[in-house]
Order: C-alpha cells, then sequence, then structure tokens
C-alpha cells in the first residue's frame, strides 16, 4: 500500500470514528480481524479495527453495502 492510500485509509477511518462516536452505542463484539462480507476474506487493517470497534467489514464491502442496502430493502 503506498502512502497515499494508507493516509486516505486513515482519514476515512477517522471519519467514520468520529460519526459513530456521536450515533452508535458500544459494540457487543470484538471488530473482526478478517472481513465477513460475502466471499471476501480480506484483512481488516489494524487502523480500521481501531477506529471502528466491532467492525465486521473491510472498506469496500463495507462501501458496497452502504450503496446497495436501499435497493435490497425495497425489493
Amino acid at each position: 500500500m503506498n502512502p497515499e492510500d494508507r493516509a486516505q485509509e486513515l482519514e476515512l477511518a477517522e471519519h467514520e470514528h468520529n460519526q459513530a462516536a456521536a450515533i452508535l452505542p458500544q459494540p457487543t463484539r470484538p471488530s473482526a480481524k478478517w472481513c465477513a462480507g460475502p466471499g471476501c476474506g480480506e484483512r481488516i487493517p489494524e487502523a480500521r479495527r481501531q477506529a471502528m470497534p466491532g467492525v465486521q467489514l473491510c472498506l469496500a464491502c463495507q462501501g458496497h453495502f452502504e450503496r446497495t442496502k436501499g435497493r435490497h430493502a425495497a425489493n
């Protein structure tokens, strides 16, 4: 991972943490080390795990989930 990608990942993780801290209850389970997304299994970076306690999805799967959850709920 190049330094620019790493900086962007850390910035996004911090932003997510700040949003979650304001609206989400404390997690009831520990953060996953490996993504639970269908067919994924990618390692979840430590920075994301720390920024989002209880996280279960990698950044790519979380983005996909957020983009598609409205379509699945409507069906």
